[in-house]
Formats: structure tokens, sequence, C-alpha cells
């Protein structure tokens, strides 16, 4: 008879951990697609992502996770602004996780129902059942802790990101280096590289880059399980940074030179490529192996975000926020109530493939919603960061964003402006048929007004018995 694992050591996450969690969070073949569909201004809307989001969130969440290493974007933004917008970002944090987890999900189950040639458009029960048992499998997986989420957030990383990324990637230059031409101009001219600003169907593929790193911070939450916090956790964000990075770009770039951009389906675009790659190299029995493949990837991508932010909303109802039922963790420090609540919203929003056919449309309907939500809340944090260097100037950071007070302006500056743009951008409807930009709205403004009405009507009804009591000794889990 085996004996039941003890609690976990307080510093169990290495830096390889990290860095892996950091990036499962991110890191996806989804996005993929979408950026193929720039053509060759993919590198310029790379560039852009890198300069306007990937370097601000960076080195500003290194910053803040080195000085407030507890709860994340909760405890930043509470330390500057408050408990009431400290409990805003959190939960602006968790409700678009569930959204972007639910679109990762619905594409992971697409992926399958392509390669065993099923008509995506006539399963939607199969999309609906797929979502509600990857996420429900994922959300029981993750009762048993970090211990269990580490674990996922590497081996799906490796085996269903990266390992499928490098073989799309090197079979993709192999295969235009040969006797098959890029189906994209290869010409650089200025026309081809930069985007014509006054398409906002143009404008609106920049999201897609966004939602390919909107995250990064998210791992945040699990720093104080990591050992020399001050250093790791800075240098595990670098790293997943520049692995997520280079994979995003050449996965896009090999997609856009193989399928031609009308044809790219946006939950599809991988596959679609692998297709044309294997059976070129006389191997379409491969299929199905490589949508497992992808599959298991998408599949820890939402075990990691399940685990990641509700830890933190957590202890947000802890600080007085939510009812005390809601709060309560079990004997591996897992929110259990919260997780289930957190799974049956997944489930109620996964209806929308029931109730609308066209699964390109809701996946866009959910992926925009979330980079919009997220939006607002990384105006908060970069607030947050420039509000801190002057409220609390003296708390030891073994990381700070160069150059001073001018430095921390200029990033945070360029990070809310480019934030406000995303917020913007996600009122317009892409160029997808039969998609008015009326229709588009009328779903997705009723949706982002009223995720933002939520935390300020919880703060009203809080009640001082909602608060968790300190105890003297360490406190005894409740299941």
């Amino acid at each position: 008879m085996s004996k039941a694992r003890g609690p976990l050591p307080k510093h169990h996450i290495t830096l390889w951990h990290l860095v892996f969690m950091t990036s499962a969070l991110f890191m996806t073949m989804l996005n993929m697609p979408l950026m193929a569909q720039t053509g060759t201004k993919i590198l310029f809307f790379n560039v852009a992502v890198v300069l306007c989001y990937i370097l601000p969130i960076s080195l500003i969440s290194a910053e803040l996770a080195t000085g407030w290493p507890k709860h994340g974007v909760y405890s930043w933004v509470e330390e500057a602004f408050g408990t009431p917008f400290g409990f805003m970002a959190i939960f602006l944090q968790w409700f678009q996780s569930i959204l972007a987890v639910v679109a990762t999900v619905a594409y992971t189950t697409a992926a399958l129902i392509f390669a065993f040639d099923r008509p995506l458009e006539s399963n939607p029960w199969i999309m609906f059942a797929g979502v509600v048992i990857i996420y429900w499998g994922a959300t029981l997986a993750n009762f048993r802790g970090t211990r269990v989420t580490k674990r996922i957030a590497g081996t799906c990383l490796l085996a269903g990101t990266l390992l499928p990324s490098f073989t799309m990637i090197v079979l993709g230059l192999l295969y235009v280096s040969g006797p098959s031409q890029p189906v994209i101009d290869i010409n650089l001219t200025k026309e081809e590289l930069l985007p014509s600003f006054t398409q906002p169907a143009t404008l609106y593929l920049f999201l897609s880059f966004l939602f390919g790193f909107i995250g990064m911070e998210g791992s945040a939450t699990h720093a104080t399980e990591v050992r020399d916090v001050r250093r790791t956790y800075p240098l595990a964000l670098f790293i997943a940074a520049l692995i997520g990075f280079s994979s995003s770009f050449l996965g896009g770039l090999t997609i856009a030179m193989i399928i031609p951009e009308k044809e790219i389906l946006n939950t599809l675009g991988v596959l679609q490529t692998y297709r044309v790659l294997l059976d070129y190299y006389g191997l379409p029995s491969v299929l199905p192996i490589a949508a497992l493949l992808i599959a298991v990837g998408a599949a820890g991508q939402a075990s990691t975000w399940i685990a990641a932010p509700v830890l933190a909303l957590a202890q947000a109802g802890r600080d007085g926020m939510l009812p005390p039922v809601l709060h309560r963790l079990n004997t591996f420090k897992m929110p259990v109530r919260l997780m289930l609540i957190q799974a049956t919203i997944a489930t109620l929003i996964a209806l929308a493939f029931l109730i609308h056919r066209n699964t390109n449309e809701v996946f866009l309907y959910l992926t925009s919603t979330a980079v919009m939500l997220y939006s607002v809340m990384y105006v908060m944090l970069y607030s947050t960061a420039i509000r801190l260097r002057y409220k609390r100037p003296n708390v030891p950071r073994a990381y700070k964003v160069p150059f001073g007070n001018y430095g921390i302006w200029i990033l945070g500056s360029i990070g809310i402006l480019t934030s406000l743009t995303a917020f913007i951008l996600g009122f317009s409807p892409p160029d997808e048929p039969d998609l008015t930009a009326k229709s588009f709205r009328s779903l997705i403004v009723p949706g982002v007004l009223i995720t933002l009405c939520v935390p300020f009507i919880l703060w009203k009804l809080r009640r001082p018995s909602w608060k968790a009591r300190i105890p003297s000794k360490k406190p005894h889990p409740t299941p």
C-alpha cells in the first residue's frame, strides 16, 4: 500500500520548470494560421510585437515579480491602487483565461476532427464534447496542485508544441527550397512588407500576434514556489519569450509560404500545412499522429492556464472579495470550488459551438474578447509599475527596468498605448464572409461591458465575514 504524498516542499519549481510553465501559458500553434494570413507582413507585425509587447511586459513583469513575488498581478495592482483594483485585475486575467482556454481546446478538437477526415462544420456536438472533456479532464488533474501542473506543462510543451512546430518548419523549408515555390511574393518591397493602416481587417490580424503571447506574466502566481525567485523568474521569462517568438514567427511564415492566404483556416491552418507536406513526402498516414501531438500541446496549455490565475483569485477571495465557500483550499493548496465554477463557466461558453455553427466565427469571438479583456488588465499592470516606482521606491527589486524612472515611463507608456490600441481594434471585425460589423459588435460589446462590471458588483456585495482569519498556526486545509 503506497503512502500518500505529503505537502510540497516550499521551493520545488526549478528554472526549467518555470520556463516550461511560462512558455505553456502563451506558446501555441493556435495563432500561427492567423499570423500567416498577413503574408510577408508577418515580419513587420512580429517586430512590432517584440517592441510594443514582449519587451515591455517581460521587463516590467520581471521587476514587479522580484519586488512582490506573491500572487502575481493581484498583489502588484493591489499594492499600487488598493484591493478593489487588484481584484479587478486578477478577475480579468482569470475570466479571459477561460475564454482563451475554450478557444485553445476548440482548436484542439478541430485539429482532431480534421485529421480523421470528419467535416468540421457538421460536427457541432463533437466540438462541444471535445471542449468539455478536455477542459474538465485538465481541471480534475490540477486538483493535485503544481506538482502535476509543472509535469504536464513540460511534457506537453515539448511533445505537443515544440516538436510539431520544429518538424513543420524544417519540412516546410525543405519543401519551398525544392521544386515547389512559396505561394507568397518573397520580393521584399515596401508594399509587401508594410501593412495598410487604412484597412481595419489587416490591422485586426495584429490581435492574432498579441494572442500568441498574452499571459507571459501569468506564471508569477507560482513565484513563491521558486528558489531564488529574484534571479530565476526574470531569466525564465526571457528564455520563454525567446523560444515563443522564434517558434511563432517561423511557424507562421512556414504556413504563409505553403498555403494561399485566402485558403488558410483560422483553426486548421497548421494541419492544412502538414497535409500538404506529408502528401508531398509520401507520408499522409502520419497526419493523425501530428494532430494528436498538437492536441497534446493545446491540452497542456489549457492545463497550465486552469491552474495559474485561479490561485491568485483565491487569494483575493481570502482578502474578503469572495465568500469563504469559494476560496477554501484542498490538501494540495488548490481552490477546488473555484476551479469547478471555472469549468462550469467554460462549459456554458462552449455551448456557442452548438448555437452558432460557424466554428471560425466562434473562435474569433472568443479570442477577440479575451484580448480586449486582457488589454484592460495590462493597462492596469503598466500603470502599476509606474506608480510603484514612486510609491514604493525602497522595496528591493533584484531586477529593475534599466534607465531609472525614464525607463519605466517609456516602457509603461508603450505598453499602455499598445493595450489601448488592441482594445480598440477588438471592436473591428476581421475580413470574414457573412460577418458584419454590426453582428460582430452585438456580441463583443455586451460581453466585454458585463465582464468589466462584475468585479465592481462583487466589491459592493462583499461582507466583512468573507475575509479569512489569519490563524496563529498552520491552517488545516479543507477537502
